[in-house]
């Protein structure tokens, strides 16, 4: 047995969820759907009801809510600005189109497709900025600090839309940083790889806190797992890392002293905490430690990418897909914190997002009743193939009419108990019976009785090996990722997907050419047949 939450569906999407957002006081509910829907909703009577939707341009990649407006980013136009019936209030046109929308004091900070930086006031204009911002891979609020990871490994924090820091980059052949947060004193948190081309030479995983308001180096931790996540914890810092492990640190340690937290077994995709509760997301599930330390666990129908929570904790959403176009889209689901823990079995956490529906029975007039009401939407041909069906029908039931009735005219007992059959009769209505049942449509029955059962193979996804190549004098080199040696003996196979180290898919064919700057990258191939079944695999690339 294990213990869990109370889970209802709060939304049904009609497609993939790509973004979700809560408010804090937990009133307000904002997500989007497949290429650009989008959906507010608002509590009344502690249930959300719809009150809005409205249509992006493409695809969504950020969602925003303060007071009464919501900020939608996609990437195709840019930012616009909802209130919660889905008027649209103002827009911004962004150059690239938006690829990450992050909240800060000031107002909005965009990052387009070409990684470049844009800054937004609430009220729709542009916010200056003094100076240009290219290829940025992460960014993340840190108090008054808008933090900036690029591609090459560098790390800024901007102030005002200016440069307030820049951290000193490590590494001959590079680094890579794998992470941005802070803690609870408000430093910078930032995991970072080190790496060269011969092992042990700055192969090195490591966390660093940075103090930005006096530009200094607080502490530098060795570590045995990337970091992936990092959020203020109770006087301290909690850490999400590649291998599963949530652990917590105290803010002014000389070293690493961790508590583990949980042990989630795979990479750490959000990490939350809520007074004095740790809840994390990995795989299909949400893992959660409450403060007395009992741990819980919630199963998703999908990988759990988005998850919010209000201020107080008594609303939770959370929302991912499975990665399978052949399956109806996963339900956004919501529990309280504030709800006792259940004890349960591990078969019984998927119970709330199954189907329960039951079908009401039929009554035999429903079941037997003519209906020709669908006969418009068929062919002629097809409405021919179905009368020829009900014409075997009609053959079987003249044969057993004629057969039921052989104590009727054709067959009579005489006073000593022997037959009396009128054989003349009895032919002629088998016969009768037989040329009815001649309707029987022959064409395909032969084949389909003759089909073997095929067993499905699963698709095997081939990246091809991994690759190392020098930048060119821009500093970029450009690689071409292959899986068109992804193989199926069956012809099977319908997609295709390259993912990157982030978890973002930056392709959906079989071979894509990338253009890349000096440093570490992996990169994963998924492929996809029609009956949903897949596989993966992966790669690295190196830049020098």
């Amino acid at each position: 047995m294990l213990r869990s939450r109370p889970v209802q569906i709060a939304f049904q999407p009609e497609a993939k969820v790509t973004a979700l957002v809560l408010s804090l006081n937990g009133q307000v509910v904002a997500w989007s759907e497949g290429d650009g829907q989008v959906f507010i909703a608002q509590q009344e009577h502690s249930k959300f009801t719809v009150s809005g939707s409205w249509k992006a341009a493409s695809l969504v990649r950020g969602i925003a809510v303060r007071g009464n407006s919501v900020y939608v980013l996609d990437d195709a136009h840019g930012v616009s600005c909802l209130d919660f019936t889905g008027k649209v209030e103002w827009q911004l046109e962004v150059g690239a189109g938006g690829f990450d929308l992050q909240q800060t004091p000031f107002g909005l900070a965009v990052v387009d497709g070409l990684g470049r930086l844009f800054l937004v006031r609430y009220d729709g204009s542009e916010y200056p900025l003094q100076g240009t911002y290219e290829d940025i891979l992460h960014m993340q609020s840190v108090g008054d600090y808008l933090v900036l990871a690029y591609e090459n490994g560098k790390v800024q924090a901007l102030l005002n839309g200016a440069l307030a820091w820049s951290r000193p980059m490590r590494g001959e052949k590079g680094e890579s940083i794998t992470c941005i947060g802070s803690d609870s004193n408000h430093n910078i948190v930032i995991g970072r790889e080190g790496y060269a081309l011969v092992a042990g030479d700055e192969e090195v995983l490591e966390i660093e806190i940075w103090d930005v308001v006096h530009q200094k180096l607080r502490h530098r931790y060795d570590v045995k797992s990337r970091l992936v996540q990092a959020i203020p914890g109770d006087d301290g810092l909690l850490c999400g890392f590649d291998d599963g492990k949530v652990v917590y640190s105290t803010a002014n340690a000389s070293e690493l002293i961790h508590e583990v937290r949980l042990e989630c077994k795979y990479p750490i995709r959000n990490l939350v905490s809520r007074n004095g509760c740790v809840l994390a997301s990995a795989w299909f599930y949400i893992f959660g430690r409450d403060k007395d330390g009992a741990e819980w666990k919630i199963e998703h129908q999908g990988m759990p990418n988005f998850l919010e929570l209000s201020s107080d904790g008594t609303i939770c959403l959370f929302a991912g897909e499975d990665q399978n176009d052949w399956t109806e889209e996963e339900p956004i689901g919501q529990f309280s914190l504030s709800d006792p823990l259940l004890e349960t079995d591990a078969s019984e956490l998927t119970l709330w997002f199954e189907k329960t529906d039951e079908a009401l029975p039929l009554s035999a007039e429903e079941i037997y009743r003519e209906d020709d009401e669908m006969n418009e939407f068929f062919t002629a041909d097809e409405l021919a193939s179905i009368q020829n069906a009900n014409a075997s029908d009609e053959g079987l039931d003249a044969l057993q009419a004629a057969l039921g009735d052989l104590q009727g005219e054709t067959v009579q007992v005489t006073p000593d108990g022997a037959l009396d059959i009128d054989t003349e009769q009895l032919l002629s209505q088998l016969d009768d019976a037989i040329t009815n049942m001649a309707l029987l449509p022959e064409e395909g029955l032969l084949d389909e009785l003759n089909t073997g059962i095929r067993e499905v193979i699963v698709p095997q996804a081939v990246s091809g090996d991994d690759q190392q190549h020098v930048a060119d004098a821009d500093g970029k080199a450009i690689i071409t990722l292959d899986g068109t040696h992804s193989h199926d003996p069956q012809g099977r196979i319908q997609t295709w997907s390259w993912i990157d180290s982030t978890g973002k898919e930056i392709a959906s064919s079989s071979k894509v050419k990338v253009r890349l700057g000096s440093g570490n990258y992996r990169f994963e191939l998924r492929v996809c047949d029609r009956d949903g079944q897949w596989s993966s695999d992966s790669l690295q690339v190196v830049i020098d």
